[in-house]
């Protein structure tokens, strides 16, 4: 049950990132939002979990993994090249990908004690 309430957490914590991100940047870019594009379906599939359907949470902890993943292709060229600065940009990508491998983590840890708790 735990998982449901981090993914609201995570979504409503991915859409203010993606809004701070975005007045932050002067409102001139639409991929300032990316975050909050994660956080929308991640809150959305949270939320449809409560209603006992597990579908729901597996949407939203895959969603939460392409959120992990999606800024590292960004980032890693970028260091390997030697480009890196830390602007509002690269700190948005840099928290949406560490908020979003939590998230991962602690639904691994809920499915994992679901499973223990269905064969007990």
């Amino acid at each position: 049950m735990y998982e449901i309430k981090a993914g609201v957490v995570t979504g409503v914590v991915l859409i203010g990132l993606g809004l701070v991100g975005y007045v932050g940047s002067g409102m001139q870019s639409v991929t300032a939002l990316i975050p909050a594009f994660f956080g929308i379906p991640i809150l959305l599939a949270s939320l449809l979990a409560t209603k006992k359907l597990k579908l729901g949470m597996h949407i939203a902890a895959t969603l939460g993994l392409l959120g992990a993943i999606a800024p590292l292709g960004r980032i890693i060229p970028k260091t390997m090249k030697g480009e890196f600065e830390l602007t509002l940009a690269s700190s948005s990508m840099i928290l949406m990908a560490l908020t979003c491998l939590v998230f991962v983590v602690v639904c691994i840890k809920s499915f994992r004690d679901a499973r223990k708790n269905r064969e007990s």
